[in-house]
């Protein structure tokens, strides 16, 4: 059920709602970042784009989100203290976005990953703001997500008000040499938005003190799983 933007956007001020947020892989990003905003994977596969490929995908497309894009309401990093599932490159935007009613916004009582096909649209979506503003403190923060409805467009880079990138201080060895992850990533983003770039400054580093991130990139995720993360 599509939301009324001003009321949403109303109760997301009231509850202290005030940014927003969308990780992905660097090779993700990159694709973002040349094409001048956020767009669906159903968008970037018909425009025959690079996106890197999520476990989630085959579900995406069976329940029909395949051409929603998808933002939360808090930084799940620092909220669990742990990386984001989603990739280490974090865009954070203004709340005035949700106002624009060019934006077809519905809200998720659950991920879609656990939906089937036959799950009735009043058990995956917030049938109202009034519905949302009832079970926001029962339903656990990361199951509640913001999707954009039906994008075909890049999105959003209005509203960005800075990209955070983690570094989890480890290296991987690509065609013999060391690959220091971070150093890569930001090199790369940074080829893209250091001239004349609306995001040039605005690129912030995550180094964690009392997080489990570092830890988990250490040890439970192997060398392909950190390429696919930070260097494809």
């Amino acid at each position: 059920m599509r939301l009324n933007n001003h009321e949403l956007y109303d109760f997301f001020v009231e509850s202290q709602i005030l940014a927003l947020y969308h990780a992905n892989t660097v090779g993700t990003t990159i694709t973002y970042l040349q094409n001048g905003g956020l767009l669906s994977r159903g968008a970037v596969e018909t425009q025959g784009l690079f996106q890197t490929p999520q476990s989630s995908d085959a579900k995406d497309k069976e329940v029909n989100v395949w051409n929603d894009v998808f933002l939360d309401t808090a930084d799940l990093h620092s909220a669990f203290r742990r990386e984001n599932h989603y990739g280490p490159v974090l865009f954070e935007f203004n709340i005035e976005l949700v106002r624009d009613e060019t934006l077809e916004i519905w809200i998720t009582k659950n991920n879609p990953i656990y939906w089937n096909p036959n799950t009735p649209d009043n058990d995956r979506y917030f049938q109202s703001v009034a519905e949302l503003r009832q079970l926001w403190n029962v339903i656990q923060r990361q199951r509640i997500m913001i999707t954009i409805r039906n994008n075909t467009s890049p999105i959003l880079f209005n509203s960005v008000r800075r990209i955070i990138v983690d570094d989890p201080q480890r290296s991987i060895e690509e065609n013999g040499q060391e690959v220091h992850l971070f150093n890569h990533a930001k090199n790369r983003i940074d080829q893209i938005i250091v001239n004349n770039h609306p995001f040039n400054g605005r690129l912030d580093v995550r180094r964690c003190n009392g997080c489990y991130c570092r830890s988990n990139y250490l040890r439970q995720r192997d060398q392909n799983d950190l390429k696919r993360l930070f260097y494809n």
